[in-house]
């Protein structure tokens, strides 16, 4: 910079064009900072000058009056150590602050230290700092200009030619607006919130809305939610990552390109029910449904067993919905105890699956009164199901199957006597994932909606299923329940299982 161009030397046209394009900016919010070298050691002290590198001005707003003053105090001097003050910038820059970084590189030389200004570059990326440098070449011969053209190239920067004043100001301008464009803050996804550190101080989290934690989260560490949910209620929590993920080093978070989350959930037990991982994906979400047959307190848990969270490159989301039965909130219980009580009617919204193994209806009867039952599994649902009806000792009236896929109206069946009767609903295995089903519960002889499967074919009882039909004698004595394994024997029978 101590050379003379246009009849000005070097470094008083750099001030000027520096000046000029730096006080542009006029956004509170885009913090610049100066970094200069060979400014305060002579030639003669090659070392010390390949070393002379200072932060003049901290990120900051822009201040004309601080900078104009600090810049009218450059004095060229040293050596050129390109490498070296590119190294030195990334202890600049706040390593915790997710936004892009970007250098504005202005020399009128080659390095002349022997320095590796892409080789730095390169080692910096794999550390997990990664900056853009743009670079301008200030009336600079082939050679330099090949060299800062590798360096803004190694980045995704650009390179800007000057070649005088005009230029040189121009050039400064197109590079600040490139800056300033990268370095504008990223919309940041879902309100800050922070759980606790255990099941004792989990955080009531709000269905239904976006958040992020409020902190980045180390490895094997999480944050404790809960959410109370209502019998026959289902709970979805899931996680996304966008780009980044975080190294967390020395008080220090620096940004990489690989982002990692978790999400688990507990029950009112403190067991783990299912736990999902993103590792390494980017724009990735992970999901996990359930729906509970009875009144319990969902814990979720929030981080990763693999690596650790970028706080503003990853959201999460609770929502509660009704897996409720007869179209109610409510749940159909799995015993005779926790039985939903069904009147005649045609119901489409029913749900079974997952904790919830069977669904269990009452209903009041008299003595000769013949009632059928029809039901269609939801499309893709492929389980075979059972269809009972019994009275309070578990002696049945009705025992039919249905196989995969396929919708059935059973054949009237009177009941036996007065009383309480209850129709249940079961799947022969233990479904993992809920499913919808529509059931219809009608009486012989009065008005009803023909049941119609959406998949599959309407079947009438198999054949040579028994249909009982009123004692002859009904006994004074009331019957012994039926034994435990008469469940088995239902299958047994029709599954040969």
């Amino acid at each position: 910079m101590k050379q003379i161009s246009g009849g000005e030397a070097q470094i008083d046209t750099a001030r000027k064009a520096l000046l000029s394009s730096l006080t542009s900016i006029t956004d509170p919010t885009t913090h610049v900072a100066l970094r200069v070298y060979a400014h305060r050691v002579e030639q003669t002290n090659k070392a010390g000058s390949c070393q002379d590198t200072e932060l003049l001005i901290p990120f900051g707003p822009v201040d004309r009056v601080n900078l104009e003053a600090k810049l009218n105090t450059l004095v060229p001097k040293g050596y050129t150590p390109i490498a070296y003050s590119l190294e030195q910038s990334k202890n600049d820059f706040s390593l915790t602050r997710e936004a892009n970084k970007t250098i504005i590189l202005l020399s009128d030389g080659e390095e002349t230290c022997g320095g590796d200004a892409v080789g730095v570059l390169k080692k910096l990326k794999e550390q997990g700092f990664e900056v853009v440098v743009h670079t301008i070449g200030f009336n600079v011969d082939a050679q330099t200009r090949s060299q800062l053209e590798a360096i803004s190239s190694a980045t995704g920067g650009k390179y800007f030619d000057a070649r005088d004043a005009q230029s040189l100001t121009g050039a400064l301008k197109d590079a600040t607006a490139q800056a300033v464009v990268i370095q504008k803050d990223k919309q940041i996804y879902g309100a800050p919130l922070r759980g606790g550190n255990s099941y004792e101080t989990a955080v009531a989290i709000t269905p239904n809305q976006e958040f992020r934690l409020d902190h980045h989260q180390r490895q094997n560490e999480f944050d404790y939610f809960y959410v109370d949910l209502k019998a026959g209620q289902e709970i979805t929590a899931s996680v996304s990552t966008l780009e980044r993920g975080v190294n967390l080093q020395n008080g220090q978070a620096r940004a990489n390109s690989q982002p990692y989350a978790g999400i688990q959930m507990h029950g009112d037990q403190r067991n783990l029910i299912r736990k999902e991982e993103i590792i390494g994906d980017t724009h990735k979400t992970k999901t996990i449904v359930y729906a509970t047959p009875r009144d319990s307190r969902m814990y979720v848990l929030i981080g990763s067993t693999y690596d650790n969270m970028n706080a503003d490159e990853t959201n999460f989301k609770v929502s509660v919905g009704s897996k409720g039965d007869l179209g109610k909130e409510g749940e159909a219980g799995d015993t005779i105890q926790t039985a939903m009580p069904i009147t005649l009617g045609r119901y489409p919204t029913n749900y079974l699956g997952g904790p919830d193994l069977r669904d269990t209806y009452s209903f009041q009867a008299k003595k000769g009164e013949a009632y059928w039952v029809g039901f269609i599994p939801d499309q893709g649902i492929s389980e075979f199901f059972g269809i009972q009806i019994y009275n309070d000792y578990r002696q049945k009236v009705l025992e039919v199957s249905v196989p995969p896929g396929e919708g059935l109206k059973t054949q009237p069946v009177p009941m036996p006597e007065d009383g309480t009767y209850y129709l249940e609903i079961a799947p022969r295995y233990t479904m993992e994932k809920t499913g919808g089903y529509l059931l219809e519960f009608q009486k012989a002889g009065e008005p009803s909606g023909a049941v119609t499967p959406s998949v599959g074919a309407v079947r009438s009882a198999p054949t040579g299923l028994p249909v009982p039909t009123p004692a002859t004698t009904p006994s004074t004595q009331p019957s012994e329940p039926a034994p435990k394994e008469e469940s088995k024997s239902f299958w047994k029978r029709w599954f040969g299982k």
